[in-house]
């Protein structure tokens, strides 16, 4: 007994393709006992049949059974309705923010993965160029929320670069004092790597200046660099305010996303122009 603890302890130090040929061993086993362990699971069944309700009779168990099909059917459509209902209202949500630009049309693309370089934090959607999709389209999803751009297309598919990744880059932005653009501090953002953005405000002006920024502000973008349909589309709100220690007279935020932007299950791609093709 000894040496067989021995053994084992050797065995499990040892790396996997050492031991990768062992695993033969246990297949064998499984083909030997698998014919015989069908006749055992049906004798289990008959010695200790399934436990039924106190006082049910097989009618009565028919029926309940069939009422939990049909409620747990409704419950699925229910759902899915909800799910279309949901997707419309992204969709006018959408579409109300850039009421100047008819030509914009949005399409809803499922998240099916994310790129093979797993460092690189970009998203892979079912969306292709047959649907206008192309580098630089802008991904939403809340119908306003910005969640990136596309870094590629190819296949079947498109990668999105978050707006949150290390890769993706300092963005411009404004804090939203009031909701108007008028009473607006800006400010500049570069990714932090944990899924925030931080960066330094610009000083208030005027005699007065503004009311300096607070946590729970609202920050939208304001890019040259980002496609006009994007602009005052949300990049987060305000989770930090502090002080600058190289100037203390300017604010540095840290900004959050008003949902996980690499955890979403879809997007919301802002497309202008005619569609290459296909149908959705």
């Amino acid at each position: 007994m000894p040496g067989i603890v021995l053994g084992l302890i050797v065995l499990s130090l040892l790396p996997l393709q050492w031991i990768r040929w062992m695993g033969t061993f246990g297949n064998l086993t499984t083909i030997f006992f698998t014919p015989g362990s069908a006749p055992v699971s049906a004798a289990i069944r008959f010695l200790m049949p399934a436990r039924k309700n106190a006082g049910e009779s097989d009618s009565e168990r028919n029926y309940r059974e069939l009422g939990e099909y049909w409620k747990t059917l409704a419950l699925q459509h229910e759902r899915e309705i909800d799910q279309l209902r949901r997707q419309i209202e992204e969709l006018q949500r959408g579409l109300a923010a850039s009421p100047d630009q008819p030509a914009l049309r949005q399409l809803i693309a499922p998240v099916v993965g994310t790129s093979s370089d797993l460092s690189s934090g970009l998203l892979r959607v079912r969306a292709d160029e047959k649907r206008g999709v192309t580098d630089g389209t802008v991904a939403v999803s809340g119908g306003l929320q910005i969640i990136g751009r596309v870094a590629s297309v190819s296949g079947p598919t498109a990668l999105i670069l978050p707006i949150t990744a290390r890769s993706a880059g300092k963005v411009s932005a404004r804090v939203m004092l009031d909701e108007s653009t008028s009473s607006s501090l800006r400010c500049l953002l570069e990714p932090t790597g944990d899924g925030r953005l931080r960066g330094q405000v610009e000083s208030p002006e005027g005699p007065d200046g503004f009311k300096p920024p607070a946590v729970g502000f609202t920050v939208r973008l304001d890019d040259p660099r980002w496609p006009r349909n994007a602009q005052m589309l949300i990049v987060g709100r305000v989770e930090t305010v502090e002080t600058d220690p190289s100037s203390p007279l300017r604010k540095v935020i840290t900004v959050i996303p008003t949902l996980p932007v690499d955890r979403v299950s879809e997007v919301t791609l802002r497309i202008v122009g005619e569609e290459g093709g296909g149908s959705r």
